[in-house]
């Protein structure tokens, strides 16, 4: 691994309107080294894309408010930057990759346009048409699909496909930051497994940054080094892939998460799944927010946040921790 590409501090994001607050995300920290692969893990409404639009300065503007936090790409607080110069770095250092295909690709376009329109916007090299469009056929091919059809429409391609020239939208000006948003969601599994296949290929070939937003912990598992688990806009657990998923200690949400999985091998014949639904988030709870569904729950959550304890890098925010070999950082 190279050195630290993004850090991420505190991040807090807001929707704000006449009528109420929107706590969408509370505080997050994370980070990212050159090559390395992050999984931001969390159920619907947890404030994985909200995170991912804040990072990449795509927030609605009239309602989006960011009240805190830092966002350091490269060196450079992306939130203390104009919207002229976000859109130097958007697209041509830093991309991603949206959660449906069909919604993200202009329909009255062919691929290969939409494709080349990155290349034309950040023209660096100074590369003549003819080689935007080599570079554009040389994408293409890249993510499996042939040269030819770049005059195509999206509505020729299948879903999976779709999604292959979502891909090369994000990749044809090589950033050193791809964030994935869900990027296998509404596929088959076949095909899951060739797009997890390709974006890992890819990103060796290039030693791109990644980051992968999912639900799904068995994709963690295949491509991140590192896990974030999220819970109402909050970080609840953060650490290595092999602190996440061998470690000892866990939040009792991660836990919740594991045990809703299916075992092929346990004797078990039901599954346990987390009781109760996420909060309300323009209600801001005076302790935990994961203690009207947390089975270990005590007064103290009830009552007080909890802040984060650290022990050799894994992080977990949670009260039964306090009195552990464990030191508080937030």
């Amino acid at each position: 691994m190279g050195k630290e590409i993004l850090e991420v501090k505190n991040l807090t994001i807001q929707y704000r309107t006449d009528l109420e607050t929107v706590y969408a995300v509370n505080g997050i920290s994370f980070s990212l080294k050159e090559g390395e692969t992050l999984g931001l893990v969390g159920e619907t409404g947890a404030g994985k894309t909200t995170a991912a639009l804040g990072i990449m300065g795509l927030l609605p503007e009239r309602t989006a408010v960011i009240p805190k936090g830092e966002v350091k790409f490269d060196g450079k607080d992306l939130l203390k930057l104009s919207e002229q110069e976000m859109q130097k770095i958007r697209g041509s250092k830093m991309s991603m990759i949206f959660q449906d295909p069909m919604t993200a690709l202009n329909p009255v376009l062919p691929v290969g346009k939409q494709i080349g329109e990155a290349l034309y916007l950040h023209n660096e090299e100074n590369l003549t048409n003819s080689q935007i469009e080599e570079k554009v056929e040389e994408t293409l091919e890249l993510v499996g699909i042939p040269k030819e059809r770049k005059v195509e429409y999206p509505y020729q391609f299948s879903g999976g496909m779709r999604q292959r020239v979502v891909i090369a939208i994000a990749l044809i000006c090589n950033p050193g930051l791809l964030i994935a948003d869900e990027p296998t969601t509404a596929l088959d599994v076949t095909i899951q497994a060739q797009i997890l296949t390709m974006i890992c290929n890819l990103q060796r070939k290039y030693g791109t940054s990644v980051i992968m937003i999912t639900h799904d912990l068995g994709v963690v598992a295949e491509t991140c080094d590192k896990v974030a688990i999220m819970y109402a806009g909050e970080v609840v657990e953060y650490g290595t892939l092999r602190d996440i998923f061998t470690g000892d200690r866990h939040h009792p949400y991660t836990e919740g998460l594991f045990g809703s999985i299916p075992s092929l091998t346990g004797d078990s014949r039901r599954l346990h799944p987390i009781e109760g639904l996420m909060p309300d988030p323009t209600k801001k709870p005076e302790g935990c927010w994961f203690a009207p569904r947390c089975g270990k729950c005590t007064e103290k959550c009830k009552k007080q946040v909890p802040p984060v304890y650290e022990k050799d890098g894994h992080q977990i925010r949670c009260h039964l921790f306090d009195e552990q070999d464990t030191e508080e950082v937030q």
